[in-house]
């Protein structure tokens, strides 16, 4: 088996060297009403206009700087959940993209989220601001993808992947957990070994580590399955932002599953990288900001 799409790409190692007397933030925890316990971060203005971010594959809630910044200057606030298996957030039990909504529904009251919002994917965060949108129609104003894992079962969008990943993809889809999480390791610790210890994803690892790599093989397995909803379920605008030279997500798979999409806005981000450049993340914010005006 092989992780889909991932072979220790530059761009992970060259992105988010920190220095080494940067303290690294701890994130805050909440125990929701049914006594779930949840890992999370606020950045950007304090109770300003919320936007619920769901991080990627290897990360947690941590996030750069710059979204402080954006955040501030544009009156939004970032909130971004831990999933299960990541961060402060123990792992639990889904069997589908289309658990997410529910599983967070009684979170979002204990952190205020009361009114509409807006939902952001970074690469395999992507699954889950679509699901809340197809799940909550009358809350999600708008999602924004970054880099996005596509919908896999969409017609012809799992063939424009290399054959080593649609291999990779067809393994998860029926391998059981001891086998994902093993694999997982295996794939984590070689990232670890290549990035060292002041990578700004070094503590996210570390996390993933002691929830025995039950989060990225949970990912793996629920990316590879039916989702749960059809992409007709998704009412809302969807903005999406891929580059041409993605070397994790291929750009036309991306862009396959963006044209089922009912109300998409397609861009492309200059920058040959699977992750969001600093334009994109300028671009991503303004696109919000008119759409809250």
């Amino acid at each position: 088996m092989r992780i889909a799409g991932w072979s220790m790409p530059r761009s992970i190692k060259d992105r988010g060297k920190r220095s080494r007397h940067c303290e690294v933030p701890s994130m805050p925890t909440v125990e929701a009403e049914d006594g779930q316990i949840w890992g999370y971060g606020r950045f950007g203005r304090r109770h300003g206009q919320p936007i619920l971010l769901h991080h990627g594959l290897i990360a947690d809630a941590k996030l750069a700087p710059i979204w402080d910044r954006l955040g501030e200057e544009n009156g939004f606030e970032w909130i971004v959940i831990e999933r299960p298996g990541y961060g402060k957030t123990p792992p639990v039990m889904m069997t589908r993209v289309a658990d997410w909504p529910t599983l967070i529904a009684p979170l979002l009251d204990v952190l205020g989220i009361s009114g509409r919002f807006s939902a952001v994917g970074l690469s395999a965060g992507a699954p889950y601001a679509y699901a809340l949108a197809a799940a909550m129609p009358e809350r999600v104003a708008r999602v924004c993808v970054l880099s996005g894992v596509p919908f896999l079962g969409a017609d012809g969008v799992l063939a424009a992947y290399p054959g080593r990943s649609q291999a990779a993809y067809a393994c998860y889809a029926v391998a059981d957990e001891t086998a994902l999480r093993a694999e997982f390791r295996v794939f984590c610790e070689s990232i670890a070994a290549e990035i060292g210890e002041d990578h700004d994803i070094a503590s996210a690892l570390a996390a993933i580590f002691a929830h025995d790599t039950a989060g990225p093989a949970r990912e793996a397995r629920l990316q590879a399955t039916d989702w749960g909803f059809d992409r007709g379920a998704i009412r809302c605008p969807v903005d999406i932002w891929h580059s041409q030279a993605d070397d994790m997500v291929p750009f036309a798979a991306a862009r396959l599953s963006a044209d089922g999409l009912l109300n998409a806005g397609w861009h492309i981000q200059a920058a040959p990288s699977h992750f969001p450049s600093e334009a994109t993340l300028k671009e991503m914010t303004r696109t919000l900001a008119r759409a809250d005006n």
